[in-house]
């Protein structure tokens, strides 16, 4: 393959040609790429400080099932429609305009990890030189941010290599902290430890562990929903997901014995620079770049370098891809993907000055709110509203025809996220996911019920109109503006419009072959 095939880009949104497309082990690259960052080992030091190793195997056993879950069932939608999460959430859950909510949200979250990792870079690099000054900071985490953006001009195949290369070099570099810890002897305690951050109940700890498990199963999915639609064929979509949940697990023990191995020379050194003893307890457990300086020095230091490229470089893709469908939905702009790189990066900066690391137990909350509900609503009226029930019908043949809003998701959604909140912060929901997933999908289903024959004619409609491009009576099908590959366009004869009701002909993939899309219900 040469380069020019190697780097090149796949609008958000055109479907992916099958030229493009990748097998499983291709697409489990990048995700495992995603899940073995500095943050997600700082997850596993949060889940096994705060909960306990017995308390937070739990927590890491639901990310498994969770996480594995989610990823198959989302990222099936975006393989089916051969679109991008945000793309495709304009036609399932939020409309046109209404995916702004979606890209807001997808910036927040994934940017928000990038601003995360980047800042554990950067102090492990300054930890590592001896750097103190405000002002060299400032210089280093300009200068990781436009590697980030560099780097995220190349190719998702080109990506889906760097990651393979890196992820094994990564734990490579951890598995020699392992032995390190199984020489001193240590390995007992580092396995089976207590809480051991002072002040911290059983309950308040599992919760604390589990939020930060919820929020990675959820980012997960979302995030492997924008590579999944690169898959040959359905059956691709259960090794990914186990693949990925896999990985997220491994890489949360390894974070777990590497905060357990250098957390009282991280906290001395945090101490040294200024930090109370409650502030460097807590640098130590979110900085395991530091830790893994102290284990390996120079050698550790270069690994992890290269190894944050390649979620960076990932995270930075996806806050692009959300960037470009925010502009787009707002003002039907379609940003050139330097642009969209740098402005997600930019947020990012924002973030990496605006202290995050100081905040990431607020963030990880509200971001498990936020990806719950936005993937229950996916399944709920991809599965559910459209498949089972019949109110609407699936298939995304043109994006120029969907409705602007969709109130119900964008409803939904807000209100989830405001109850469940509202209700953490009191202190009375220690656990959001336990009240989000059931409020998100029952309220939509009674939403989508109460409103039904509205959204079925609407359907009609649109299906009307895309029929009217198909039979060229519309001028203006030549600006369509989902690439509509043939046969696609042929399973669009069968929707026609009979007093206000889509006629039936459903095309579903058999999931062995590039995925056609068409289905429309009549009702």
């Amino acid at each position: 393959m040469g380069s020019s095939r190697l780097t090149e880009q796949v609008s958000l949104f055109e479907r992916v040609p099958d030229d493009s497309r990748m097998g499983w082990g291709s697409i489990a690259a990048i995700l495992s790429g995603v899940v073995s960052s500095l943050s997600k080992l700082m997850g596993g030091g949060i889940v096994a400080f705060y909960a306990g190793c017995q308390l937070g195997s739990m927590a890491a056993g639901i990310l498994f099932v969770l996480g594995t879950v989610l990823t198959y069932l989302v990222g099936r939608i975006s393989y089916e429609e051969g679109l991008p999460n945000n793309v495709t959430s304009r036609f399932y859950v939020f409309g046109t305009k209404g995916s702004a909510v979606g890209s807001i949200i997808w910036i927040f979250l994934l940017v928000g990890v990038l601003a995360v990792g980047t800042v554990q870079l950067g102090n492990a690099i300054m930890y590592y030189f001896g750097l103190t000054s405000p002002w060299m900071k400032v210089v280093l985490f300009l200068a990781i941010s436009g590697m980030w953006i560099l780097i995220s001009l190349f190719g998702v195949k080109f990506i889906a290599r760097f990651n393979g290369v890196f992820v094994a070099l990564l734990f490579a570099a951890l598995a020699f902290v392992v032995v390190k810890i199984a020489l001193d002897g240590d390995m007992g305690d580092a396995l089976t430890h207590g809480i051991m951050v002072p002040g911290v109940s059983a309950g308040d700890g599992f919760a604390y562990g589990l939020n930060y498990c919820v929020m990675t199963s959820g980012l997960m999915a979302l995030f492997a929903a924008d590579f999944t639609r690169f898959s040959r064929k359905k059956s691709d979509l259960v090794p990914v997901s186990l693949f990925g949940s896999i990985v997220a697990i491994v890489t949360y023990v390894f974070g777990a014995l590497l905060t357990y191995y250098g957390y009282e020379q991280s906290v001395a050194y945090f101490e040294s620079i200024g930090y109370d003893a409650a502030g460097a307890a807590n640098a130590a457990i979110t900085n395991p770049g530091v830790t893994l300086v102290l284990a390996l020095g120079f050698v550790g230091l270069l690994i992890i370098c290269l190894s944050q490229m390649k979620v960076e470089t990932s995270n930075s893709i996806g806050g692009a891809n959300a960037v470009s469908n925010l502009f787009d939905a707002l003002f039907g702009v379609r940003l050139p993907w330097p642009a969209a790189v740098v402005i997600a990066n930019a947020v990012g900066l924002v973030f990496i000055f605006g202290n995050i690391l100081d905040k990431v137990n607020a963030f990880m909350s509200v971001g498990s709110i936020l990806t719950m509900s936005w993937c229950f609503l996916l399944i709920t009226d991809y599965y559910l509203v459209r498949g089972a029930m019949h109110i609407g019908s699936r298939g995304i043949v043109s994006l120029k025809h969907i409705e602007a809003v969709n109130w119900r998701g964008v409803v939904t959604i807000a209100v989830t996220t405001v109850v469940c909140t509202v209700l953490y912060t009191a202190k009375i929901l220690m656990i959001p996911l336990l009240l989000a997933a059931p409020l998100t999908m029952g309220l939509y289903i009674m939403l989508s019920i109460a409103f039904r024959d509205q959204v079925r004619a609407r359907d009609a409609q649109m299906r009307a109109c895309e029929q009217a491009e198909v039979d060229g009576s519309d001028e203006a099908a030549a600006s369509t503006e989902v690439a509509v590959p043939a046969g696609i366009a042929a399973s669009v004869e069968g929707v026609a419009s009979t007093e206000g009701t889509a006629l039936a002909k459903d095309v579903v993939p058999d999931g062995d072959a590039s995925p056609a899309r068409g289905e429309a219900s009549g009702r």
